[in-house]
């Protein structure tokens, strides 16, 4: 009788696991789609979500006191450079006037509508400007013939012979790496900023679904020939996040990896499942519980058969014909918590003689530059003469 019940036990217990696993797998793969995979999801996410309040506001300063006052120093206090979005509205924020408290005083310039009042919600934003204009660069609206279509891009003209061609993240917007160009252009670089499918203006994927470069490459093939056949002697490729992944896949894939002579990348998706692991590892459960990795090996799977996702194919640290062929610079905040890190570190210790890792202390995902522009201008400039000599 005993050992009859126990039986019953461990099939129930070993029952309720595969419930568990099974719908829990299923529940998180739709979690995988919506923020990560569907062009139409992501481009909902990336309305306004304050996370700041604002205090006061003058015409030349602001005070902003973040919401959550247990999280640890973020840019808020650190930062040089921000933009600031609030609804109706944006400026930029720059140097950290003063700290009382909870509340950070920083200076402030309204760009853009009415200043915020005060108690309106507000939220930091790595891309300063909103428009090539406003960052002082005169651009050409041009048109590359991508394989799904005509996609719009920003060619800002130098006098260098070597163009750098600008793949943004899966915020699906050219504003992503903006913050870069001026000095770019100031170094002599010509610069291709470009859309790929499923960005707005841009065909849509058949899919509907970022694909994390398996795909992208080809489009990112397109603006290299584009910038080849209107005279760049070679090419820079500059991309950050997903941007980075779409880099080193067309590295990997196409015949014009040849006239790369250098690739600088901002906190890069270098491996897509290992982001995805690193995110299910803080997303909460029940309580402080977090998902565990047998529940994130099973919503993979279920994304693999759902959205057709080949998780190996996205992992760019795997061959060494694409990463690290040709000098790479990345750059990328320890404070991280969309991209690890970590895939970084190991793409410069698998590859010391040609990766070039340079870490930013207190940076979340893509801010090195805006915690100290003038020091990464300086690095990213310096890197490509000297790559390029």
């Amino acid at each position: 009788m005993k050992r009859r019940w126990l039986r019953r036990l461990l099939w129930t217990v070993v029952l309720a696991v595969l419930v568990f696993h099974v719908a829990g797998g299923w529940y998180f793969s739709g979690v995988i789609h919506d923020r990560a995979l569907s062009g139409e999801e992501r481009r909902a996410s990336l309305a306004l979500d304050p996370d700041l309040t604002v205090e006061a506001v003058t015409e030349a300063t602001i005070v902003l006191r973040a919401d959550d006052p247990a999280s640890p120093p973020t840019a808020l206090e650190i930062g040089k450079l921000f933009g600031l979005r609030w609804e109706g509205g944006h400026g930029t924020v720059g140097e950290v006037l003063s700290v009382d408290g909870d509340d950070v005083a920083r200076s402030f310039t309204v760009v853009e509508g009415d200043p915020p009042a005060a108690g309106a919600g507000a939220e930091l934003d790595p891309r300063v400007y909103a428009d090539p204009a406003e960052a002082g660069l005169r651009a050409t609206d041009v048109t590359v013939d991508e394989p799904l279509g005509a996609s719009p891009a920003w060619f800002v003209g130098a006098r260098g012979p070597t163009w750098g061609v600008v793949v943004h993240g899966n915020s699906m917007s050219r504003l992503d790496n903006l913050r870069w160009l001026p000095a770019l252009h100031d170094a002599r670089y010509p610069t291709l900023t470009i859309t790929y499918r499923n960005d707005t203006g841009a065909p849509e994927d058949p899919s509907g679904l970022l694909r994390y470069g398996e795909t992208e490459w080809a489009d990112l093939e397109a603006a290299v020939r584009y910038a080849l056949d209107h005279g760049s002697e070679g090419v820079i490729l500059f991309g950050d996040s997903m941007g980075g992944g779409i880099i080193e896949s067309f590295m990997l894939r196409s015949d014009l990896a040849k006239d790369v002579r250098a690739v600088v990348l901002d906190a890069p998706m270098l491996d897509f499942s290992r982001t995805v692991d690193d995110n299910a590892a803080r997303e909460p459960l029940v309580g402080p519980i977090t998902v565990p990795p047998t529940l994130t090996w099973t919503a993979k799977l279920f994304t693999s058969l759902r959205d057709d996702v080949e998780w190996s194919a996205l992992n760019y640290l795997s061959d060494p014909a694409g990463l690290g062929s040709v000098p790479t610079l990345i750059v990328h905040g320890d404070h991280d918590l969309t991209v690890p890190i970590a895939t970084s570190r190991d793409a410069a210790r698998d590859d010391p003689s040609t990766v070039t890792l340079h870490e930013c202390p207190g940076a979340d995902h893509i801010e090195c530059w805006n915690l100290d522009p003038a020091a990464m201008d300086a690095l990213v400039t310096g890197f490509l003469d000297d790559a390029l000599r």
